[in-house]
Parts: structure tokens; sequence; C-alpha cells
């Protein structure tokens, strides 16, 4: 069998995009709220923007259906919501995370409660349904939960970039 031997680690890699990432993932780590809040504007903004946009060239236009003007109101709504619910939105999506979760709990609960009805020792699963139940209420509950997470994952993986660019920036 023949060796393959590695004799040069060139890369395309750069730092840019992982330190990018370290500040998205500190300011979401930092202040979640601020951060939904800012990027709800931002799609509000766009939404506003777009749907009048079209409203006024569906208007130039002769040939505008029903179908038209309402995909232009509907666009206008939608920036209208993002702008002024901004705080609701991140409950919603705290809501609909933590409520999944809270499902796949207690539909893991109800295997595990079938698994030990044949095998009185494994337990396993029950205590994992017990831990997604009691997480998903968790993520409903608590504010900012899930984008802090979210910005922790992500100091993580622009960390391990970094590692990895300056790992394979000696190996070359």
């Amino acid at each position: 069998m023949q060796r393959i031997i590695i004799k040069s680690y060139e890369t395309k890699k750069s730092l840019i995009t992982p330190i990018v990432f370290l500040i998205i993932g500190l300011v979401l780590a930092i202040n979640p709220g601020e951060v939904v809040e800012f990027i709800s504007f931002i799609f509000g903004g766009v939404f506003l923007f777009l749907g009048i946009l079209k409203f006024i060239t569906d208007r130039k236009r002769n040939d505008t259906t029903t179908s038209d003007e309402i995909f232009s109101f509907i666009m206008i709504i939608m920036g209208i919501i993002c702008i002024f619910f901004s705080s609701t939105i991140e409950l919603l999506v705290r809501l609909i995370l933590g409520l999944w979760i809270l499902l796949n709990g207690i539909n893991t609960v109800i295997i595990g409660t079938d698994i030990i009805k044949t095998d009185k020792k494994n337990i396993f699963t029950l205590l994992v349904g017990f831990f997604l139940m009691a997480m998903g209420l968790y993520t409903m509950f608590i504010e900012n939960l899930v984008f802090e997470t979210i910005g922790i994952v992500i100091i993580i993986y622009s960390i391990l970039e970094i590692i990895d660019y300056f790992y394979i920036k000696n190996k070359s």
C-alpha cells in the first residue's frame, strides 16, 4: 500500500470571516435583545420600502392585477409589523423554539415509558425526555436565551476557525 505524504498545507483561508463572525457572536451574546430589534428594524424597513416601491411601479403599469396590489400591501404590513413589534418577534421565536423542544421532550418521554415497560433498567430515554421538556420550558420563559446561545456557538466557531488558520499557517 502506498502512503500519501502532504508536503504543503497551502490554503486560501483568511482571518477576515472568522473575525467578523467573532464580532457578530460577541454582540449577539452580550446584547441579544438589541440585535433582534436592530435586525427587525432592518427587515421592516426593507419590506416597507419594497412594498411601497412595488405599489408605485404597479400603479405606473396599466396591467396590474389584484394579486399585485395584495402582495404590495402584504409587504407594507410586514414591514410595519417588523418595525413596531420588534420585541414581539423575539418572543415569538423563543416560544416557537421552546414549544418545539417541549413537544419533542414529551414525545421522548412517551417513547421512554414504552422502553421501560420492556426493559426496567433502561431509563436513559426517559431522562433525556424530561431534560428536553425542562429545556423547552426554560427556552420559552427566559428572554434572549436562544440568541445568546447562537452568539456563543458563533464565538466558538470563529475561535476554532482562527486556531485552524494559525495551525495551517504554521504547517506551511
